[in-house]
């Protein structure tokens, strides 16, 4: 218990506050910032606070201690009062002073512009920061109208948009198969965009394969069975009688050399076009894919013309859909080799002509 005399001695103070010094916007978002940091209060505490005003918020026996608040509420804009409080040790409760109602400041209305947080909906004079949650109310803002940009753009991806096609989903064989050769013969546009960015070599080679040799293989089975017809296979050596499987035993060998150095030279011919845009693997995965074109060899004798000119187009589709190129450079690429071939055979007619001409091969016998 504290005794009389040094209550006189140390001397008993409270700390009221007032509210804000100079009434106005930026000084009322000033001071609840500085409540907040200086006194570790919650926007809403603070907010509490400054509406409660007078307010005792401190009670000490130290007059340094009370100094220091002072000064603290002064460096943020707050408006304090110090009293001293009457000694009442001893006095019976009849004997004690009533304390006079602290004088309500004059807070004038405020008339300027007043500002909705977006995000917590509390309402204060206008400023880019709240009070209250502490967002920046202009870059919130920002970032609702960017969200809004790409709210129609945005929806979840279905089994239509995964990158890569039913063959390298690892379910089944054959049906997997089948619609992969579906979606590459029927929907060539969408499935090559499709498989543009998917991933690995083994799988989109292994179709290929597969492709060929059911295509290929059965266009030599109907042209054997057409020769057999002509010319009776009895009447035939052992060694002509066998020439079918001759044909069929190195088709795998043959096709995966085709499909290595033809990705290889289409890449090249990409590359002079200008039309590399996604690497090496997509024109190897296009290529591979185009393959299910051959599958028309199935149908005698005209399928594996047709076959070869729908794999072509299927190349097309593939490097244009898959490097984001136009048709006329996919055109071009694909064609390349072609016209370079016909360009040099061109040049060797010509030189040919010229040579034999210049050693007077064409200009008839001299008397």
């Amino acid at each position: 218990m504290i005794l009389k005399k040094e209550v006189e001695e140390v001397g008993l103070y409270k700390v009221i506050f007032l509210g804000l010094t100079v009434a106005g916007p930026e000084e009322e978002v000033r001071l609840l910032g500085g409540l907040q940091k200086k006194f570790n209060l919650s926007p809403e505490k603070a907010e509490s606070l400054l509406q409660r005003v007078p307010i005792v918020v401190k009670k000490s026996f130290s007059k340094e201690e009370t100094e220091r608040y002072v000064k603290a509420f002064q460096e943020i804009g707050g408006r304090v009062r110090v009293e001293e409080e009457p000694i009442t040790e001893g006095l019976e409760d009849s004997q004690r002073p009533v304390p006079e109602p602290a004088p309500q400041p004059e807070r004038k209305p405020y008339m300027g512009e007043m500002i909705t947080c977006p995000q917590c909906g509390f309402q204060q004079p206008e400023a880019d920061e709240c009070v209250k949650c502490g967002i920046v109310i202009s870059k919130f803002r920002q970032y609702q109208e960017m969200a809004r940009s790409f709210k129609d753009k945005v929806r979840e991806i279905s089994v239509e948009d995964k990158v890569t096609p039913p063959w390298e989903s690892g379910e089944g064989f054959v049906s997997v198969f089948i619609e992969t050769t579906k979606e590459a013969l029927f929907s060539p546009t969408k499935f090559f965009k499709k498989i543009s960015g998917g991933e690995g070599y083994w799988a989109p080679l292994i179709y290929a394969l597969i492709s060929g040799i059911i295509g290929q293989g059965m266009a030599i089975l109907w042209l054997w069975l057409f020769m057999a017809q002509i010319i009776p296979m009895d009447r035939l050596p052992f060694q002509y009688n066998i020439s079918i499987l001759q044909m069929i035993v190195p088709l795998p060998f043959q096709l995966a050399l085709y499909v290595l150095i033809g990705s290889g030279i289409l890449h090249l011919c990409l590359m002079i076009v200008g039309g590399n845009k996604n690497g090496f693997r997509t024109t190897f995965r296009a290529l591979s894919y185009s393959f299910s074109g051959y599958l028309f060899g199935i149908i005698p004798f005209i399928g594996i013309p047709i076959g070869a000119i729908y794999a072509l187009i299927l190349i097309i589709f593939g490097v244009r859909e898959g490097h984001g190129i136009s048709t006329g450079r996919a055109v071009l690429a694909v064609f390349l080799p072609t016209i370079v071939a016909v360009g040099l055979g061109i040049l060797a007619v010509i030189f040919i002509t010229l040579f034999f001409g210049s050693m007077g091969f064409f200009g008839g016998m001299r008397a």
